[in-house]
């Protein structure tokens, strides 16, 4: 192995340290897999978001906060949601404050500041789904059949859970894990077990490329269009920041384990060229385009150009800045419901540049560069 595929290694090696540190100390980890609790902080800002004649307010022995207006007259109480159950969206814990008067009736559900993404908060707000809540008995609460918001399915179903768990755990109600019953919900589960199995057919299996093209159209539409899901820098940072919870996102979890076992025995790139909607959205693109495709330029100064970004994403992290990011990369784009009009240009410029360029987005990817950092093969090939 000569200096420069020593340096290499070293660098693959060390960006990765660097990421797992970054994201360990924002996330207020003792060691990498023992996260300390969760501290969601209630202040009268935030209390005044439930209660707007609040101006004061104390922490009782039940835990509860009671709310004064300014003749010191109680208005009502706020339960912390985190207090009686950690609920999980897509980008990590979802707490609520949620109000109540003194019938315990629901005046007003807030999300607290959380790593979910803003268009995802959004939809949970504008949809008047928060909102349903309001005027129910906490006892009806526990019951109360709500639907998921399309397009923020994950975030939708942390709200869901947290009022539930919240309004039993006030009670005395027994309440079980909130899942989606519905038809549709079967549906997407089905389908999403049937593409795992068929990737791995596709990958393993002799003689499926010529049925590539059918493949990558049922990943871009299963994957993106259907089930909106895709490995991303703001997955991974949820999942090392705020805890791993299988549960919550089930669906992913098991991408993401495919993703590094495939990978461990060989398969490079496993999910990169197999189960990412973008990567599907693109090589349709490169197949059909009319144009002559082109290489974008990956190196600068001997590092690619992702290895270079997932750095610069890291040293962020690590110096306390918390980008959102979700707008670093285009997945967004497959939530067109409720994603906002700069992340839908985003992913259609990707597409827009596919039409010239051999998959420019995976030139780029941090995900796909962590992912393949870690690919058996690359490493065997390095120390050969």
């Amino acid at each position: 192995m000569n200096s420069r595929q020593i340096g290499d290694t070293a660098y693959q090696y060390i960006m990765i340290i660097l990421i797992l540190a970054a994201i360990a100390y924002r996330g207020g980890r003792d060691f990498i897999f023992q996260k300390n609790e969760v501290e969601v902080r209630v202040d009268l800002p935030a209390l005044q978001e439930v209660f707007p004649r609040a101006v004061g307010f104390e922490l009782n022995r039940f835990d509860v906060y009671d709310v004064y207006d300014s003749q010191e007259k109680s208005i009502g109480s706020a339960l912390l949601s985190t207090n009686y159950s950690r609920q999980f969206g897509y980008g990590g814990i979802v707490p609520l404050l949620i109000g109540v008067d003194d019938s315990l009736k629901i005046t007003k559900i807030v999300l607290l500041p959380n790593n979910e993404t803003y268009d995802y908060v959004r939809a949970v707000y504008e949809d008047r789904f928060i909102g349903a809540w309001e005027g129910l008995a906490l006892e009806e609460a526990v019951d109360f059949k709500a639907d998921a918001v399309s397009g923020a399915t994950h975030t939708s179903k942390a709200v869901i859970a947290g009022v539930r768990h919240t309004a039993a755990a006030v009670v005395n109600s027994d309440v079980s894990v909130i899942t989606e019953t519905s038809l549709w919900s079967i549906f997407k589960d089905i389908v999403f077990l049937g593409l795992m199995l068929l990737s791995l057919v596709v990958a393993f299996k002799k003689g499926t490329a010529k049925y590539r093209v059918v493949y990558l159209f049922l990943v871009l539409v299963i994957m993106g269009l259907i089930l909106n899901n895709a490995l991303s820098a703001q997955l991974l940072h949820g999942w090392l920041q705020d805890g791993f919870s299988w549960h919550a996102n089930w669906q992913s979890t098991v991408v993401f384990i495919l993703a590094l076992a495939i990978s461990l025995v060989g398969k490079r790139k496993y999910y990169c060229n197999y189960l990412c909607p973008m990567g599907a959205l693109q090589e349709l693109t490169n197949r059909y385009t009319p144009f002559k495709k082109r290489s974008l330029p990956t190196r600068y100064k001997g590092m690619s150009v992702r290895e270079l970004y997932l750095a610069l994403i890291g040293g962020a992290l690590l110096l306390g800045f918390a980008p959102e990011l979700s707008y670093l990369e285009p997945f967004m784009f497959f939530s067109f419901r409720i994603a906002g009009i700069g992340l839908i240009l985003f992913g259609l410029s990707v597409f827009a540049i596919s039409l010239f360029f051999s998959k420019p987005w995976c030139a780029v990817c941090p995900t796909g560069c962590l992912l393949d950092t870690i690919s058996y093969k690359k490493i065997k090939n390095t120390t050969s």
